[in-house]
């Protein structure tokens, strides 16, 4: 008896995390239904708790839904369970990781109630999309040079080699990102990551001169566009909230939180682009209190703080402008 009130309790708090992650529009029952295959009435069975979850329905569950069950099983416990996204050749490409971005993005800003809590050692990903050459090489390099694709070993860098399916993907990401609100904070190190990205292809004559003024000069145009986004405090070409903070000490990772109304979801970063993330509250709640050190040690340089924004955003350009000068034939 004991035992069977431990799972019913146990699945109650299971079903409930679901519950808190859906939107209000959509309709709990419906949605776990048509997930597991099932009734209406069996859904219900599994609510009341006449019905316990197989294993399978709970993997099925916690695999969609992107939950944690060390709360419910081990809530003290220092061991934490993290949906990995790594990118591969076959299993889970480039395509795939921005797809899985997209849905991120788009399950979050469902909730009335959204953020996106990012600190930066490169420029977000999605910013890069709303400049197609510059996109286009950032994604061979991270195909070539960070996953170490067979397809790129040999192969110095031309637009064409990376497909127009794979930037359309970026787009949308774009897109979706521009609508939600973003806290950033970045740091001088976070433009550096491109331009050395240039230098480097361009020193081992994978890329020419006339191919590297090119990209840093479209940089340059990223740069002002994220400027004006940050005088505004809107990301230019959507609605979301655009605060951002300069953090004068190394930012040594890249870290992400998701604010869901009273719901919490981190991502941390591994091996440059695959990422780890966990709904699992004390890690969230650790994550948050992290972040919310770094912002409180940053200035807010979007909104206000114009002569801080100018000083921040003019020594980039110059470092881009040093850098395409010391290319040459």
């Amino acid at each position: 008896m004991s035992n069977h009130s431990t799972e019913d309790n146990i699945q109650s708090l299971f079903l409930d995390q679901i519950r808190q992650i859906l939107p209000k529009n959509l309709s709990f029952v419906d949605e776990v239904a048509e997930i597991l295959n099932v009734s209406r009435d069996s859904v219900y069975r599994r609510v009341r708790g006449e019905t316990i979850l197989s294993l399978e329905e709970v993997k099925k569950l916690s695999g969609h839904y992107k939950i944690s069950l060390d709360a419910l099983l081990s809530p003290s416990s220092d061991t934490i369970s993290f949906n990995k996204r790594r990118i591969d050749l076959e299993k889970f490409t480039l395509g795939d990781w921005l797809t899985s971005f997209v849905n991120s993005l788009e399950m979050l800003r469902s909730f009335p109630d959204c953020e996106i809590i990012y600190s930066a050692k490169d420029i977000p990903p999605s910013y890069y999309f709303k400049f197609p050459q510059l996109a286009l090489f950032k994604m061979f390099f991270w195909l070539k040079s960070y996953h170490r694709f067979p397809v790129y070993e040999n192969s110095n860098y031309e637009p064409e080699l990376v497909s127009q399916a794979l930037l359309n993907k970026g787009i949308k990401l774009w897109d979706r990102y521009a609508e939600i609100p973003s806290s950033e904070i970045w740091s001088d190190e976070t433009f550096n990551v491109t331009i050395r990205q240039v230098e480097f292809y361009f020193e081992n004559g994978f890329i020419a001169l006339p191919q590297a003024h090119a990209l840093l000069d479209e940089y340059v145009l990223m740069i002002n566009d994220i400027r004006l986004s940050a005088a505004a405090g809107v990301k230019r070409d959507g609605s979301g909230l655009f605060k951002l903070y300069r953090n004068e000490f190394l930012i040594s990772d890249t870290t992400l939180l998701f604010k869901m109304g009273g719901k919490r979801m981190a991502f941390i970063t591994y091996s440059t682009m695959n990422t780890l993330n966990t709904s699992q509250d004390s890690f969230c709640q650790e994550t948050e209190d992290y972040l919310n050190n770094i912002i409180n040690k940053s200035t807010l340089i979007s909104t206000t703080g114009e002569r801080e924004r100018n000083k921040f955003f003019n020594v980039i350009e110059q470092r881009i402008q040093q850098s395409r000068a010391r290319m040459h034939s």
